[in-house]
């Protein structure tokens, strides 16, 4: 019978193992996947729209109903319903057989079981508290790694880098380096107002362009400030020097608050409405999609 130390170091063995493959490592341990998968569920936007951007079409995916209304993406027909990004369908899941489960640990980590039990599963914290930049860039090329397009992937994010320098060259170059700003996502029929802090995705792009997020509020959930309408109409009364970036759900609008409205239209402020289907969490396509927005809001050509 193997004593202790044996079966020890034969876990130990077996944890070196090399892998005959691609090793990823992921919130809740690693896998070897020896092929690239090719029945790929998705459970959260963020994967969804990476496999997209890299021309891969996942077998099923959560929410989908919403996804278009958010992010500047064609959906391929096809693409099977698993429910909602929390809690998704396992059954739907099950019954697809995939080879591969794509998710967010902050969503569907509780489910981690369940779904590894259907098929090999990796989970990722899209949203850390802080650097959620740089791990945009991460996850988005271990998801290329993960379907054999590791150089299709760093090539994308090469094009979004250029992209971000010319941008900020061309800012430079009108005299709006270190323009203040603030970054909103109204949320009106809550009578919400999240602004971003320097500690998200979102807020990290601008400040790559040089400018400058004014904000200087404490961060609650996912890196945000949440303000009442009170607060949104004293937030641009005080700063009439700053851009405020405005994205808002036509049915979340609030220029349509009976009680917000009027006071925003009386305001000074610099108050720039981006395109409802601006997506702040996403990837390097979602990226460039926010840039162009503020870009365009601030008169600079695309």
């Amino acid at each position: 019978m193997m004593g202790l130390l044996g079966i020890l170091s034969l876990g130990l063995a077996l944890a070196q193992a090399p892998c005959e493959g691609t090793r990823v490592v992921h919130d809740f341990g690693e896998l070897c996947l020896k092929a690239p998968p090719s029945r790929i569920v998705v459970l959260d936007w963020r994967p969804l729209e990476d496999l997209l951007l890299l021309g891969v079409t996942p077998l099923g995916a959560a929410d989908l109903a919403d996804f278009p209304r958010w992010v500047k993406l064609t959906l391929p027909p096809g693409i099977a319903h698993v429910g909602e990004r929390l809690p998704p369908n396992l059954e739907r899941i099950a019954l697809l057989q995939p080879d591969l489960i794509l998710g967010y640990s902050g969503f569907q980590g509780k489910h981690f079981a369940e779904l590894s039990r259907i098929a090999p599963t990796v989970l990722l914290d899209y949203l850390p508290p802080t650097e959620q930049l740089a791990a945009m860039r991460r996850h988005f090329l271990l998801h290329a790694r993960i379907v054999g397009m590791e150089e299709k992937g760093a090539r994308l994010l090469s094009e979004l880098d250029r992209f971000l320098v010319q941008s900020r060259e061309a800012l430079r170059a009108k005299g709006l380096a270190g323009s203040p700003f603030f970054l909103l996502q109204a949320w009106s029929r809550e009578r919400v107002y999240n602004l971003f802090t320097r500690n998200t995705l979102a807020s990290e792009l601008l400040e790559q362009l040089g400018l400058r997020n004014a904000w200087e509020g404490k961060a609650q959930a996912y890196g945000l400030s949440r303000i009442g309408p009170e607060g949104l109409v004293r937030l641009v009364r005080d700063n009439p020097g700053v851009r405020v970036f405005l994205i808002a759900q036509p049915d979340n609008n609030p220029f349509a608050d009976r009680a917000v409205g009027p006071l925003l239209r009386l305001s000074q402020a610099r108050i720039h409405l981006l395109d409802p289907a601006t997506w702040t969490y996403g990837g390097p396509h979602s990226a460039r999609v926010l840039v162009e927005e503020v870009l365009q809001a601030m008169n600079m050509r695309r």
